[in-house]
C-alpha cells in the first residue's frame, strides 16, 4: 500500500503529552505494534498485522474468497459488476466508532482494511488518537482506499459506508468508496443461513459457520466508552480490546466471504457434492440462485433440499418452486414425477395433485392418469369448505373424461379392419 510508505520509522509521537498522559501511563506503541503515519493533513496511527493465506479463522481458510468466481460474487450480491469482479483486489473494510446511531456527530475513530498482497493477507487499522487527527485519518484513508476494486463489509451499507461518507464530506473530500462494487455480506447470510440460525449477526454467524467462538472479546456497544475512557485516561490498555475486536471482525468478513462464496460455487455444476450442508442452508440457497435467474442451479437445490429432509414448512413452498423451474426448462416429465411423489408423502397437499394433473394433461397428454389425479383431489377434498377449487376440479374432470373418451375411440376407430373392396 503506498500509503504506508510514508511510516515514520519511531513508534513514538513526535508532540508532546495529550491531556491526561502521565510519565507512568505507557504510550499507545507499547501496547499495540502501532506506528505514526504522516499525511498532509498531519499524523495518526497505524497498526499493521500480517497473516500467511493459509491461516484459518475458526475451521475455515481465509484465503477461500481471493479465488471466487464472478458468478458467485453476482450471485451473492445481485449486482452484475461482480462479474467481473474478484476479491483478490477487495478490501474488507470494518469501522469503530463513538456512537452507534450515525449521523454527523458521530466520529469514526477507528478503521480496519483486510486485503491480500502476495502470500498475505493484511489488516491494516488506522486510529485517530484525538479528535484533531480526523483530518490525517481521512487523508490516509483517501490514499488506502483508492488501491481497492471491490468493497467488502458487514453491514456497512446501512452503517460503515454512511459514517466514512459523512466524515470525508465533513473534511470536504469526495467519498472514495461511491463507485465501488460493495459486497455487503449481512444480505447474503440472511439469505443463505437466516432460516436456521435464530440471529444473524456477525459474531452469532462466526460461532455456527466459522466455528470460531471469541473469547475476551469486548462487545460492540461497549467500544465508543471504551474510546471516551481512553481520551480522558489516555490509557491504551483501554484501546487494546477494541484493536483486537476490530481485527477479528476484519478476518471474519474474509473468511465468511469464502464460506458463502464456496457454498454458492458447489451447486453451479451437477451433480452437487453428497454431504454439502443442511437442508434449510440448500433452500435457502436455491431462493438465491431463483433470485439470480440461475434457473438450473435453483431446481438442483430444490430437489437437494427437498431429499434431505428439509422441514415440512418449508418443503411445500419449495416443491411448488421446483415444479415451476422445472416446466420453465422443458422438463415435463421430471415436474410431474416430482408432484406425483410429494402428493404421495404429503397426502394432503392439494396443490400437488392439482399440478401433476395440470403436467399430465397439457404437457404430455395422460388424460387417464390426470383423470386419476383428479378424482384423488376430489376426494380429499371438502365441497362446503372449498366450494370454488371443487368446482374447478369437476370441470377439468369433465375435460379430462370427453378428452378421454375421444382419444379411445380415436384409437378404437384406427384399429378397425378395413371393409372389403
Amino acid at each position: 500500500m503506498r500509503t504506508l510508505d510514508c511510516w515514520d520509522d519511531t513508534s513514538a509521537p513526535t508532540a508532546g503529552p495529550r491531556p491526561g498522559e502521565t510519565g507512568d501511563r505507557p504510550h499507545l506503541s507499547e501496547v499495540v505494534p502501532a506506528r505514526r503515519l504522516e499525511t498532509p493533513a498531519g499524523p495518526c496511527y497505524v497498526v499493521r498485522t500480517d497473516y500467511p493465506v493459509y491461516y484459518h479463522y475458526g475451521g475455515r481458510p481465509i484465503s477461500g474468497a481471493s479465488a471466487a468466481s464472478g458468478t458467485s460474487l453476482a450471485t451473492l450480491s445481485r449486482d452484475e459488476e461482480f462479474r467481473e469482479a474478484s476479491l483478490s483486489r477487495a478490501c474488507f473494510l470494518d469501522t469503530e466508532t463513538t456512537g452507534l446511531s450515525g449521523g454527523a456527530g458521530t466520529y469514526v475513530f477507528m478503521v480496519g482494511l483486510g486485503y491480500y498482497d502476495g502470500d498475505y493477507f493484511r489488516v491494516d487499522q488506522y486510529f485517530m488518537d484525538d479528535y484533531d487527527e480526523e483530518p490525517a485519518l481521512v487523508e490516509a484513508l483517501d490514499a488506502a482506499l483508492g488501491e481497492f476494486e471491490v468493497l467488502v463489509t458487514f453491514n456497512g451499507k446501512a452503517f460503515d459506508l454512511p459514517l466514512l461518507d459523512t466524515r470525508f464530506i465533513l473534511s470536504r473530500k469526495r467519498p472514495p468508496l461511491a463507485d465501488r462494487p460493495h459486497l455487503d455480506l449481512l444480505f447474503p447470510s440472511r439469505r443463505l443461513w437466516g432460516l436456521r440460525l435464530e440471529s444473524c449477526r456477525l459474531t452469532a454467524l462466526e460461532e455456527s459457520i466459522l466455528g470460531e467462538t471469541r473469547v475476551g472479546d469486548i462487545p460492540g456497544h461497549l467500544v465508543p466508552e471504551h474510546f471516551f475512557k481512553y481520551l480522558r485516561t489516555r490509557d491504551p490498555w483501554l484501546v487494546k480490546p477494541v484493536f483486537d475486536h476490530n481485527r477479528q471482525d476484519v478476518l471474519s468478513l474474509a473468511a465468511l466471504a469464502g464460506v458463502a462464496c464456496e457454498l454458492v460455487e458447489s451447486y453451479l455444476d451437477d451433480p452437487p457434492p453428497a454431504d454439502l450442508c443442511e437442508p434449510l442452508d440448500i433452500y435457502g440457497l436455491a431462493r438465491l440462485y431463483h433470485a439470480g435467474g440461475l434457473h438450473e442451479p435453483a431446481a438442483r437445490c430444490y430437489r437437494a433440499a427437498l431429499d434431505r429432509g428439509l422441514p415440512r414448512a418449508f418443503a411445500d413452498r419449495a416443491g411448488l418452486e421446483c415444479v415451476r423451474l422445472l416446466r420453465r426448462l422443458g422438463r415435463f416429465s421430471e415436474a410431474a414425477g416430482l408432484c406425483e411423489r410429494l402428493a404421495d408423502a404429503y397426502p394432503r397437499w392439494m396443490w400437488a395433485l392439482v399440478e401433476l394433473a395440470k403436467d399430465l394433461e397439457h404437457r404430455l397428454k395422460d388424460y387417464g392418469r390426470a383423470l386419476q389425479a383428479v378424482d384423488r383431489a376430489l376426494g380429499l377434498l371438502d365441497s362446503a369448505v372449498e366450494p370454488a377449487l371443487t368446482e374447478s376440479l369437476e370441470w377439468r374432470r369433465a375435460r379430462l373424461a370427453r378428452k378421454l373418451e375421444r382419444t379411445l375411440g380415436t384409437h378404437r376407430h384406427s384399429h378397425q379392419p378395413s371393409a372389403p373392396r
